[in-house]
């Protein structure tokens, strides 16, 4: 047997790894990374969209030597397999390479480290003309002709990373100046939200501000910890392997606790997605918000729960965290115990939300209608809590659910209070009952059989509903299905 080693052909593999799935957004926020694993305490982004267009990150962290920086510009310079510090955001030795040039065609890094300052490139169109992994490396003189290489004069160490030829802003050359702002402008609140944990708290070790072409990058915090309404929860521990992972979940406010400036706010972030759901966050880092990771289903009343989410880098292989740290699974050995956090969390969130009145029916059948004081006033609202209902929503999807909510919630804001105040007054006689028995019959047998498959949850599911005030009135669809699940024993 004889071995072969095949060395990837540089010119292919670099532009197959550019199409990996990095957005303008993510692609500058795994560049902070590095900056903020290196302990800047300053970060600048430095853009113009001029005749020779360019982004750059200028931060004053520890700064690398020549070997440190030939070493950082290597693809896979370091191995997801390694044991990494407590504080790295990195994880498989590509982001600064992969993220940057899935924006550019040309790559440099200048960095300055006890005094000496070093510069390296990676260039495309050099790679192509040399068909083989051609790192450009430069004197003293050469990196002082560089671009930003004298925004390092006035720190003690620091690194630019610079990229120009920005081939994949936009398609269309004509369009690349309006393309280019809304990439930046959103770009800015994506790591305002990102990296909010490190910017809002000036005595965390690891703070550090964030400047856009010198204009400071204010955090935008998700859960509303300065509203005096926001509910935040007991904090729990789970563990994979003996390593602590902290939930803590948050009840934020009800849109009319919200100052005019929160909601403001919230409408001028709803492109970041700032719903209800798990807010994951890896060394304080966040990487993924906003989702359920189908824990439950992604109801409308949920709204008001967010369950925060503290991950170390020790077990990225168990969150199956990807090279673009933007997506993440939840290791099947804790889900079901997340799960049951979720659910607690969300029952709490419900109850803020959908109660905002007070229940004044109290007795023990459920209503089709729950009449409902406010504010020293009455109101018929829809019970949500009935299983037809919880069986209709899960067979939704969000846009679908989103639709009947809306749907009900026409109902209810137009129930006819006056024309049956008038009616009644009239002595004008209802019909109490206008379903046939099929009809009663076929939307009982349904709601059971969508929420329960075998027996012994349907029985559970049959009683339920003989509780509702609806099926009270037709007692005999409820012996009818009481007689079949007997009968199926």
């Amino acid at each position: 047997m004889k071995d072969l080693i095949l060395t990837p052909f540089a010119p292919n593999l670099v532009e197959s790894t550019r199409s990996i799935g990095y957005s303008f957004e993510t692609a500058l926020a795994d560049i902070i990374d590095n900056s903020i694993s290196n302990f800047a305490n300053r970060v600048d982004v430095k853009f113009s969209n001029t005749d020779t267009p360019y982004v750059a990150v200028i931060d004053n962290g520890i700064g690398m030597s020549t070997d440190e920086l030939e070493k950082a510009m290597r693809y896979g310079s370091s191995s997801s397999l390694e044991k990494r510090g407590e504080t790295d955001l990195g994880r498989f030795g590509l982001g600064l390479k992969m993220a940057s040039m899935s924006q550019c065609r040309k790559l440099t890094v200048i960095t300055k480290h006890k005094g000496k300052i070093s510069a390296a490139t990676w260039d495309l169109d050099y790679i192509y003309q040399t068909e083989d992994w051609t790192l450009k490396r430069y004197t003293q003189v050469e990196i002082s002709n560089l671009r930003f290489s004298s925004s390092l004069d006035n720190y003690d160490t620091g690194t630019i990373v610079l990229w120009e030829n920005l081939d994949r802003i936009s398609e269309s050359p004509k369009d690349f100046d309006k393309e280019f702002n809304e990439k930046l402008n959103f770009a800015d609140k994506h790591l305002a939200l990102v990296f909010h944990r490190f910017l809002e708290n000036k005595l965390f070790r690891q703070h550090f501000e964030l400047f856009f072409n010198n204009r400071p990058v204010e955090p935008i915090d998700p859960y509303l910890l300065s509203n005096k309404a926001t509910q935040p929860l007991e904090e729990e521990t789970l563990f994979i392997n003996q390593i602590p992972i902290k939930i803590k979940p948050y009840i934020t406010p009800y849109i009319s606790k919200l100052s005019a400036k929160e909601r403001q706010m919230l409408n001028e972030y709803k492109d970041l997605n700032l719903k209800q759901g798990l807010y994951i966050y890896r060394n304080n880092r966040l990487i993924i918000w906003g989702k359920w990771f189908r824990l439950l289903s992604d109801g409308e009343l949920k709204r008001l729960a967010k369950v925060r989410i503290d991950l170390p880098n020790k077990i990225d292989t168990y969150w199956k965290i990807d090279v673009k740290k933007s997506s993440a699974q939840i290791p099947s050995m804790i889900k079901e115990q997340l799960k049951q956090i979720v659910l607690r969390v969300v029952g709490k969130s419900e109850r803020v939300y959908r109660y905002r009145g007070r229940k004044v029916t109290q007795d023990s059948y459920l209503h089709i209608w729950n009449k409902i004081e406010h504010r020293e006033k009455m109101q018929y609202l829809v019970n949500r809590d009935i299983p037809i209902f919880k069986a209709l929503q899960d067979s939704l999807n969000e846009e679908q659910y989103k639709l009947l909510d809306g749907f009900i919630k026409s109902i209810e804001d137009n129930f006819p209070y006056s024309a049956v105040y008038y009616d009644l007054a009239q002595d004008e006689q209802f019909e109490d009952k206008i379903l046939e028995i099929e009809q009663v019959y076929e939307i009982a047998k349904n709601t059971i059989d969508t929420l329960a498959s075998n027996k012994d949850e349907q029985i559970k599911h049959l009683k339920m509903l003989s509780s509702i005030d609806m099926f009270q009135k037709y007692p005999e669809v409820i012996q009818m299905l009481k007689e079949e699940l007997v009968q199926s024993e």
